[in-house]
């Protein structure tokens, strides 16, 4: 009997093991098209480098999924084109601090065209657009044999799938875009520096530069932090010249760092100058939504006020915007381009920040008082190798900073430093703030990791009486 009763009990159990492989084998369908193939590439980017969670994608297409056998082929083609358009554009935003409604507005054909001649990008776009084929194309053949599958099974692969989701991506160092200031108390740089108050003094001073640093995050590591500030350490610069240093929040991306810094708010510049532009047509103003941005504040002081930035006018909406913030004068890529005969490249190729601090410091020397604004532009993700002047030996034993793309953009900054150190030393009693947009929305989890989330720095550079008292 013992016998007898063995053998029935391991037959019972390999007629489970049975129907336990088979009712596997007929839900493969259903997991390839449902989670497999259109999380794929997130996936495997998730692995070597870094995604934001992606917990509504991954429900929209296994919700799909389910409907397969149910729809028409195509029509469940049709259904999916918009999740992966949603898809990417809710990854890409998150990922660059832009809500949708900014990456709608920022990209058109000739952005596009740009974006896809740097080769990273371009790499990344051929991938989603070659996997969303043969993921539409499993939709269109595969609807009825997606049908079969078992849903508990698929139930219990798609928890798994959000809940590692959750756990690997869930950074907050992805959670910063412009929505995410809502009912967040205000800071800035150029507040908590006073740099904002200089348009108010009774006796403002005769030259003022803001510049704001592409991607200048707030470095985790304090030795590494100490080396990028290097250039403002000069005993000649210090004789000259009080530094004071801080933090300040961000939300958004490069045009929510201006309006931040340069209108002391954290709404966006189609929000606030729209606004601007109803205001004009039917003659009525409002205090309340009004910025009071510091280059129209000192423009109505008697400065000259004039922004720089090596890319096009057009990126940003910045050649309508800039004039109500009150820039009498604007220099974009268009004009500053064909002054030197070398430009920098990576995504958004333009005129190298080295060359343009010639212009920034020929305006500030120019008769009167000025306000110059400089946002810098060679910084962008992914910094081309050998973009900057080396320094750290990037990518060697023995250097200061392990990670090599981490490397490369505390070189370039540092160049953008040396040169307003620079400018203040040729120019004493010039009043100067350098601040970051936003962190870099580096790709990699372990160089995003490097700096702090959520937070730029600062730096004031602020007058001493002695150089004062030696103006003209």
């Amino acid at each position: 009997m013992p016998l007898r009763h063995g053998s029935a009990a391991s037959a019972a159990a390999l007629r489970s093991l049975r129907r336990a492989t088979a009712l596997v084998r007929s839900s493969v369908p259903l997991l390839v098209g449902g989670l497999v193939l259109p999380n794929a590439l997130a996936l495997a980017f998730g692995i070597l480098a870094g995604v934001p969670a992606r917990t509504s994608a991954i429900a929209l297409y296994a919700a799909l999924a389910l409907l397969g056998g149910r729809l028409p082929g195509w029509a469940l083609a049709l259904l999916a084109l918009p999740v992966i358009v949603l898809d990417l554009a809710l990854a890409v935003g998150r990922m660059f601090f832009l809500d949708t409604d900014a990456l709608l507005h920022l990209i058109d054909a000739g952005t596009l065209a740009t974006l896809l001649a740097t080769p990273a990008y371009a790499a990344g776009a051929a991938a989603v657009v070659g996997l969303a084929l043969v993921y539409l194309a499993v939709l269109v053949q595969a609807g009825p044999a997606m049908r079969r599958g078992s849903r508990p099974v698929f139930a219990a692969a798609v928890a798994a799938l959000l809940v590692g989701d959750g756990v690997v991506n869930g950074s907050t160092a992805y959670d910063f875009g412009a929505l995410a200031s809502v009912g967040q108390p205000f800071h800035s740089g150029s507040l908590a520096s006073g740099f904002d108050a200089l348009a108010d003094q009774s006796r403002p001073p005769h030259r003022v530069l803001m510049v704001m640093v592409e991607s200048l995050g707030v470095l985790r590591d304090a030795g590494q932090n100490g080396i990028l500030t290097a250039p403002f350490d000069d005993p000649a610069l210090r004789r000259l010249y009080t530094v004071t240093t801080g933090t300040s929040a961000f939300f958004g991306a490069t045009a929510s760092g201006e309006m931040r810094e340069l209108c002391r708010t954290y709404r966006s510049h189609r929000q606030v100058f729209t606004q601007a532009f109803t205001q004009v047509f039917t003659g009525q103003t409002s205090a309340e939504d009004d910025p009071t941005c510091l280059p129209k504040r000192l423009a109505a002081r008697g400065y000259r006020t004039v922004s720089v930035h090596g890319y096009h006018a057009g990126f940003y909406d910045r050649a309508q915007w800039y004039p109500l913030a009150g820039f009498r004068k604007s220099l974009f890529g268009e004009t500053l381009a064909p002054r030197f005969a070398r430009a920098c490249g990576g995504p958004f190729p333009g005129p190298c920040d080295t060359d343009v601090a010639a212009v920034v410091e020929a305006e500030l020397a120019a008769p009167g008082p000025a306000f110059v604004y400089w946002l810098t532009l060679n910084s962008h993700v992914p910094v081309p190798p050998g973009a900057a002047t080396p320094r750290h030996d990037c990518g060697r034993p023995g250097s200061p900073f392990a990670d090599r793309e981490v490397c490369a953009m505390v070189e370039i900054w540092q160049d953008v430093f040396a040169a307003v150190s620079r400018i203040a030393l040729a120019h004493p009693g010039t009043e100067i703030l350098l601040v970051g947009d936003h962190a870099p929305p580096l790709w990699r989890r372990a160089a995003r990791d490097a700096f702090e989330p959520g937070r730029v720095p600062w730096i004031r550079l602020a007058p001493l009486p002695v150089a004062t008292a030696a103006l003209p």
